[in-house]
């Protein structure tokens, strides 16, 4: 079957390799934005250029900042926008960034933020974080000029799940924006929930919700191109669900993690959308891609494994690699990926680094 399924898609591979390519030709080069943890001698953020000709990586810059597990970086590229996960001496930071030079310019650092903020999203002109153990979502208004102005609320969520140990309280790990940013999408890992936020001209404003299985876990989401659909990976689980974004059903549930060892974390469409990738870590790390069908729906096609603790991965543009943060390995490691198959090659490009646990681009 799966080999019917490989054929077939390399019969299509010219026309497929076109569709997924850039409208231009692919840059040589790209700048990636890496966050770590800096319990190991690591500065905090730094930015590296990576070459789309052979998969090589050197770092350009860096920037202190304490344990930035969690990055965006602002449209226009002049800002890096970092959590800083540290219990309840949590922050938020701002940094000026030359998303054309790679380098870091002034640093400001904000406090009221939740406990141990996990992830960071931009909603019009807020800024948002998912607080893992606050169980909140902590709301803050952007000035004209991108820095931020303030706190602007922190929304703290209740209920807990089936497992006394890793559900005894909420747990929010994602707060995702849709395509087109009408609404927002937030998992909650320990009530097994996806809260719906809906932005306006007031900004996000809380408005339904999505109750999982018991014990899924939901750890990231990725939304399809149109945002009628969502896939949202269970890490204590290790499946995936595909959910319509409109009734917020679920559509399909798949595993990822065929060893169940609770440990799944980041998921990625591809940009043509027509590939999605899920990370497992704990036990044979490695990334599940999965074939994307016309209704969304997802069939499983190759596990390739990776470095230790594979707990963030970013698909470049123009869709030819995708790279790895394995925090336990202190590497960041580049795989080449067929655009017509999905298949993702044997490792292409390998840079030290100590705990690197995000990483994207401009």
């Amino acid at each position: 079957m799966l080999r019917n399924w490989f054929l077939k898609m390399m019969a299509a591979g010219v026309a497929a390799a076109g569709a997924a390519g850039c409208t231009n030709a692919p840059s040589a080069d790209y700048i990636l934005v890496c966050g770590t943890y800096t319990d190991s001698g690591s500065h905090g953020i730094y930015s590296v250029r990576f070459s789309a000709t052979d998969g090589s990586m050197a770092v350009i810059d860096s920037v202190k900042a304490a344990n930035p597990s969690y990055l965006t970086i602002a449209p226009d590229g002049r800002h890096v926008y970092a959590v800083g996960e540290c219990g309840s001496a949590s922050c938020v930071y701002a940094i000026d960034f030359n998303a054309a030079t790679g380098h870091f310019g002034a640093v400001q650092r904000v406090e009221g933020v939740g406990a141990d903020p996990c992830f960071i999203a931009l909603a019009g002109s807020e800024l948002l974080t998912a607080d893992y153990s606050g169980g909140s979502v902590t709301v803050f208004s952007l000035a004209p000029d991108g820095s931020i102005a303030g706190r602007k609320r922190c929304d703290r969520f209740s209920g807990r799940g089936p497992d006394s140990l890793r559900q005894a309280a909420p747990h929010i790990h994602c707060a995702m924006p849709s395509p087109g940013g009408s609404s927002l999408l937030v998992s909650d890992l320990g009530t097994d929930r996806i809260y719906r936020y809906n932005i306006g001209p007031e900004g996000a404003t809380p408005a339904d919700s999505l109750q999982l299985a018991p014990g899924f876990g939901p750890r990231h989401i990725a939304f399809n191109n149109s945002g009628s659909l969502c896939y949202v990976i269970g890490e204590l689980s290790g499946d995936v669900a595909v959910i319509d974004t409109d009734s917020l059903a679920v559509m399909q549930r798949v595993e990822c993690d065929s060893l169940h060892v609770r440990g799944s974390a980041d998921i990625h469409l591809s940009r043509d959308g027509r590939f999605l990738y899920a990370s497992n870590r704990l036990k044979a790390d490695g990334i599940r891609v999965f074939a994307v069908d016309d209704r969304g729906l997802l069939s499983a096609v190759q596990y390739v494994p990776t470095g230790k603790h594979p707990r963030n991965f970013f698909i470049t543009p123009c869709d030819r690699f995708l790279l790895v943060a394995a925090r336990d390995d202190n590497s960041i490691t580049a795989y080449r990926r067929d655009p017509a198959t999905g298949f993702l090659s044997p490792t292409v490009g390998h840079l030290s680094l100590p705990h690197p646990v995000c990483v994207t681009a401009p």
